[in-house]
This record gives C-alpha cells, structure tokens and sequence, in this order.
C-alpha cells in the first residue's frame, strides 16, 4: 500500500537510490576494510620491528645458557664461572620477549605465543633446572630438551605471528625470516652438542644421530631458502657460505660426527683418534660468526619486511581512498543519472498527461459540441497527434492516440445514427400533423353541420384526441430538435396563453383559472409558451384524482410573469422533485436512452421549451400535497408598450389552432350590436357578427374553445315557454349584419365548441325547471 501511493518519479528515484546507497554502504565497508587492514599492517610491522631486538638477544642468551649447561653437564668445570651471567642475560632478555609478546598476542584478535600465566610457569620450571644443573641432577637430555622447548615457544610465536601477516606477500616474507631463526637455531644446536661431545669425549647421553640431524639441518635449510630471498640476501648468504669461518663451521662438523661415528673413539685418549681441523676455541669464534652474519641477515629481513608492510599500509590507504572516493562518486553520478532520467520521464509523462487532458477536455468535447449541431467531422483529420517515439511512453501514448480516434469515430458514427434517428422523428411528426391537421379540418366541417347535441359531443371529444395527437407529434417535433408550425405574429395576452393551455387537455373542465395578470407576451413564443403549459396541466389532471381540481393562476413579479399550476394529487418524493427539477434546469441532450428511461416526456419537453425561451419552470410540493408547477416568464418575452399600441382590439378568448389568414377589421357599429362572443385572439381578428341566444338557456364561454364566426346555428329550442319572462318571449331584434366572409376552418370550430360548452352547462343548470315543464 506505501509503494502504490508513491508516484512514478518516486518509484524511478527509489530504483536508482537503492541500488546507489546499497553501493556507497559496499563502498563505505570495503573501504573501512582496507583502513583497517592498513592499520593492521602498520601496526603488525611496529609490533614485529618490535620484537627484532627482544627475539635476537632471547636467542643468543638462551643459546648461550644452553650451550654453558650442556658443557657443564658434559664435564667441563671451565663453563661454570661463565653460566650466572649467561643465566642473567637470558632473565633480561625473557623479560623483554615476554613483554612484546604480550602485545603482539592481540593482533589482528589471533593470540600469539603463551599467555602470562604460561610464562609464569615457565620461571618457575627455569628455576627448578637451573637448581638441578647447579647440583649436577639433571640429566643432559632434560636440559638439552628444557632449553630447546624454551627456544620452539619463542619460534613458534613467531610462526604465528608470520601466519597473521596482512598481506600473502609480507606472510611469506614473514616465514623466511622464521626459517632463517631455524636455521641459526640448528646451528647453535649443533655446536652445543658439538661442545658437549668434546667436553664428554664422545661419551655424551644425548645420541649422535641428533648432532647429526642438527649439523645437515642449518647447512640444507640454508641452502633451500637462498633462492627466495632478495637478491641482495642472496648475495649476503652466498658470501657467508664462501667465508672461511663457513667452511671451518662445516669442517669441523664433519669431522666430529666422523670421529664419534666410530664406538671405539668414544672414551679414548686424544692421541688415538686424528686431530680435529680446528681447536675448540677456533670453532667457537667461526660459528660465533657465522651465527651473528645469519642474525645480522635475520635483522636486515624484518626491516625489509616492514618497509613492505609499511608500503601495503600506505597502498591499502590509497587504495581504500581512492576506493571509498570512487565508490561515492559512482553513487552520487548514477543518483543524478537517475534524477535526468526520472525527470526526462516525468517531463514526458507530464507532456503526455497535458495532451491527453486536452484531448478529453478540449478537444473531443469540441469535436461532440460541432456533431451535436449538425457539422461536418472528419474522423481521420480530427484523430489526435501525439507523437512521443517507439518506447514503452510512445506506445502508451499510440494506445492513446488510438483510443482517441476510436471514440471519435464512433461520436461520429453515434451523431450519423443520432441524425437518422432524429431525421425519422421529424418525418414521422411532420407526416403525422399532416395527418392530425387533415382530421382537424374534416371534424371542423362536420362540427359546423352537425346540431345534434349527442353527435357534436362525440365530435368534440374525438377532436380533443387529435388535439392531443397533434400536440404528441408536436412534442416530436421538439424533440426531434425542429420547431412547430404554430406561429401568432402579435402579442397574446397571457389569459388567453393559459386558457388555449387548458383547452388543449381532455380534462379541462376541472381546472380553473384564478386570477392572472393582464399583460401580453410576444408572438413568436405564444406556441411554445402554450405547448408548455398546457403538458404541464396535462401532467397536473393526469397524476390527480378526477374528482379534484387543478388551480391556475399567476401574478406579476420583479422578472417577469409566473403563472402557476396547483394539482391535488399524491405529490412526488423529495428525491424525485430534486431529480426532476435539476432536468427542468439542464435538459440532458435527448435520445433513446432518455426516451426510455423516463416515462414523463412530456417534462423533458418542458425543459426543452423552456431552456429555448429561457422560461423558468420549477416544481415544488403544493398546499395540498400535490405539486406546484411554478413557470416563470422573463420580462424579455413580454410585450412592452409600443408592441401592444400597434396591435388592434382583441377580444378574450383561448387560442387553438394556427394563425388564419389576415383579414380586415369589422366596422365599429357591427362590433356594438353583437352579444358578447366568444373570439380567438388573432394577429388580425375578424369581424363578429351578432347571434341570437337561445332564449332558455344562457350562452356561457367555455374554458378551451375559441369561436369567431359570420354565422352560427341555433342552439335547440324548447316547445313551451311557459318559464321564462315576458320580455324574452318577443323575438330580438336583428342588427344589420356585416357582409358575409368565409370562415376559416379553426372558427368554425370554435362556434361548435361553444354551443356545446353552453349546451352542457345549460344542461346542468335547468335540468330541474325541465322536469317541472314536461309534468305541466
């Protein structure tokens, strides 16, 4: 979950990074690594420079102790005066071997030689060998032995230290000058045992094979470890071994072993064997020598031992530097070529992300924009370009690019199938009015000939329906996105907008206009503004019970004219007034699926109008607990002063069908002598004529039919008169009547609907009297 929530730069940077600080850390170590095998180096040859000293002077003193002892041991009472300064010697100089041991046992964590307790146990045997060589109870193979255990310690001491060297290199150097003490070691062994074989006459407890063995050690030991040394050793070696005192050492050697191979030369006098090459005395100062050239050689071969450590030391130093600098440096210059890169990605992706924003923002919202009005797209030329190469980046960007031009083609396909649809809404609407407007004319026609009152009310209602079908393929129209063919050229009052409204729905009788403004709105609007309301009383007696009543009404407000329409039905939820009053204010684009998913088109028709006219149409929860359709008109789409000064006199009446054609105004004293008809409002009205009412009924206006007319039929008569006054007896007086003019078809049938409409209220109201009459 951490590494999802990292963005894209972050996981490029923790790719280079990782791998960086796993780097520095390997680079920190291995340098820390070579700083501490540098100061292991120098500290190892100070500590073994060290020890040069200490080791020299606890080898020649215990030799010498050692050789002192054997010859005492051996018979040879002139040794003894010369043993306690050897014995003190040898205490001084296993003081300071013990002390740079002691500090070399910790190089590196590896012990070196004996620990001190060790070393303490050791002064306690010394002292315990030096009392029995002094009372002469100590054998001469255990002293031979003590002191050769002594020496091996010290030896192999130095064998490990040689094994803890810091480098291959300086560990076999380190091991030549061990065999280098082995060989001086040897050496002196064999001129003790030489000195005691003397001192004994060859009757000596330790065997002759170990002289023997000791005496071919240093001369073969010598010889096998010229060829390793340097050149500069090997010429001192080759010198040593070309010396005289070389030579006599060897010699007399050879001539030791050759007079005590012999058993019968054990014991006997000096005469009887041959003589030596050399005195005692001689042999001692050329092995002197020659022990001394081979320390002095042992010497030389530390320093050069420790000049390389000291090298390594330094070249470890270097090397760890430069290692450690490299390391870093290695690290810091892939960092950065790590950042370049994330942020080269990072720029492309951003380039990319600001494209593709732009081609879902702009540019296909643009595309869709130009499809939705009817313009011209071309798929290949509109197809996005984004070109970012051939990587893994390019080829998203391609899916992109690719994914663009599949929508786009299918926008364009969708808007081709979307204008087909519409262009066979437009058709089917237009061949249908063409249909609705044909039935309209032959029921006006047989409206205007018919005066029985059971056929005219049949006819009335079969003209309701065609009213209401000519208004479902008006709502086609619309929504095909074309415009009705119903136009009025002059203002209409707003009265008459609703009252043509309610006459346009088949339950008209069961709404009343209340109070309503006496203003006007503009001609071009009237349709609409009719169409409008009207599916909104439609709605209002559909979702209502039928015994209730719809209120309409309005008033004048700062913006205009609201006019409001109030049913008493079952209301609507709050999710559902929220729903569709959202669609009142943003109409979504029309198609199939909204088509299909809403069963009130007639709402989205609303919407659709009134977004055209910017008609305001909200709907909320009414008194009584139905709904209030409240349809604001703005002030822009009503008539102003000088639009209603131009226009001639109306009389009050609902609108239904279209504009007739013009004709001239009735003179004014046709228009006095009429009884009170009712007319439609027309852009040019025409002329009245007066019509005799029914004496026993009243003429009463109907709420939805228009009637303008030269001449009406009578309403039916009763026989008997007995009910009504005197004075209505008398048949009324003609007025002149004006010249006849044909009636358009809309006129005609505005007359039959008001002799309906007064017929059925007539109906109503007398229906007692009648009773009364016929009993009479």
């Amino acid at each position: 979950m951490f590494l999802a929530r990292l963005g894209v730069r972050t996981r490029i940077l923790a790719i280079a990074l990782i791998p960086s600080l796993t780097l520095v850390v390997v680079g920190v170590g291995a340098a820390g690594y070579l700083v501490k095998q540098s100061n292991d180096a120098k500290a190892w040859a100070t500590q073994l420079q060290s020890m040069v000293g200490p080791v020299q002077e606890q080898l020649e003193s215990f030799q010498s102790e050692r050789s002192l002892t054997l010859a005492l041991l051996a018979g040879d009472e002139t040794a003894a005066p010369a043993l306690p300064a050897a014995r003190a010697r040898a205490d001084t100089s296993f003081t300071k071997m013990n002390v740079a041991v002691q500090k070399l046992r910790s190089v590196n964590g590896v012990e070196i030689g004996d620990s001190q307790a060790a070393y303490d146990q050791f002064l306690q045997a010394q002292i315990q060998v030096r009392a029995a060589v002094d009372a002469r109870m100590l054998p001469t193979p255990d002293a031979y032995n003590f002191f050769n255990t002594v020496i091996d310690k010290f030896s192999a001491g130095s064998n490990v230290a040689s094994l803890q060297a810091p480098s291959a290199e300086l560990a076999v150097r380190s091991t030549y000058g061990d065999r280098l003490l082995a060989v001086i070691e040897s050496m002196s062994r064999a001129n003790t045992l030489g000195t005691a074989l003397i001192a004994s006459n060859g009757n000596l407890a330790i065997p002759l094979d170990e002289f023997m063995r000791q005496s071919g050690h240093f001369q073969t030991g010598l010889v096998a470890l010229t060829p390793q040394l340097d050149p500069s050793e090997r010429d001192q070696v080759n010198a040593l071994m070309a010396s005289p005192q070389w030579q006599q050492v060897i010699a007399m050697n050879a001539a030791l072993i050759t007079r005590y191979s012999d058993p019968a030369a054990v014991g006997a006098k000096p005469g009887a064997y041959p003589p030596l090459p050399a005195t005692p005395a001689e042999w001692q100062n050329s092995t002197g020598f020659v022990t001394r050239s081979l320390l002095d050689l042992y010497v030389a071969h530390n320093r050069i031992v420790q000049t390389k450590a000291a090298d390594s030391a330094a070249t470890a130093e270097t090397t760890s530097a430069l290692a450690g600098g490299g390391v870093v440096a290695l690290s810091v210059l892939v960092f950065l070529i790590a950042v370049i890169l994330a942020n080269r990605i990072i720029r492309r992706l951003r380039r990319l992300r600001t494209q593709t924003l732009q081609l879902a923002d702009e540019q296909l919202p643009a595309t869709m924009r130009i499809l939705r009005e009817g313009g011209e797209v071309d798929p290949a030329a509109t197809a996005p370009k984004l070109d970012f190469g051939t990587d893994e980046i390019g080829q998203v960007a391609d899916a992109f690019e690719h994914a663009a031009a599949a929508a786009i083609g299918a926008a364009v396909d969708e808007a081709r199938t979307r204008e087909g649809v519409r262009a066979v809404f437009l058709n089917i609407a237009h061949r249908s009015q063409i249909v609705v407007h044909r039935q309209l004319e032959i029921l006006d026609e047989a409206e205007r000939r018919q005066e029985d009152p059971a056929l005219l009310e049949t006819l009335f209602r079969l003209d309701h329906l065609a009213t209401r079908e000519r208004r479902n393929a008006e709502n086609l129209i619309i929504l095909g996105g074309g415009r009705p063919g119903r136009q009025w050229r002059q203002p209409v009052p707003v009265m008459d907008v609703v009252r043509s409204a309610i006459g346009e729905t088949l339950d008209y009788a069961r709404v009343r206009v209340t109070k309503l403004p006496e203003v006007s709105v503009v001609g071009t609007v009237v349709a609409d503004l009719v169409h409008l309301l009207a599916e909104l009383v439609d709605n209002a007696t559909a979702f209502s019970p039928p015994q209730s009543r719809v209120e309409a009404g309005g008033n004048i407000v700062g913006k205009g004219v609201v006019v409001e329409i109030t049913d008493q039905g079952m209301g609507m939820s709050a999710e559902d007034l929220v729903r569709y009053n959202n669609m009142l204010a943003d109409p979504p684009d029309f198609g199939v699926g909204t088509l299909s998913s809403d069963s009130r088109l007639g709402l989205f028709v609303v919407a659709r109008l009134a977004l055209a006219h910017g008609v305001s149409v909200r709907l909320s929860e009414s008194d009584y607990g139905g709904i209030r359709a409240i349809v604001l008109i703005p002030q822009q789409l009503l008539a102003g002063e000088a639009e209603l000064a131009d226009m001639p006199p109306a009389m009050t009446g609902p609108l239904r069908r279209g504009l007739p054609a013009p004709q001239e105004p009735a003179p004014v004293a046709a228009l006095e002598s009429a009884p009170t008809p009712v007319a439609t409002l027309l852009a040019d009205p025409p002329t009245p004529r007066p019509m005799t009412p029914a004496p026993e009924m009243p003429v009463v206006a109907p709420p939805r039919y228009d009637t303008a007319s030269d001449e009406r039929p009578a309403l039916p008569r009763r026989s008997r008169q007995t009910n009504l006054a005197p004075e209505l007896t008398e048949p009324a007086a003609e007025a002149p009547s004006a010249p006849e003019r044909p009636r358009s078809p809309e006129q005609a049938r505005d007359i039959m609907s008001a002799i309906e409409n007064g017929t059925r209220q007539g109906r109503k109201q007398q229906a007692p009297s009648n009773q009364d009459e016929q009993e009479g």
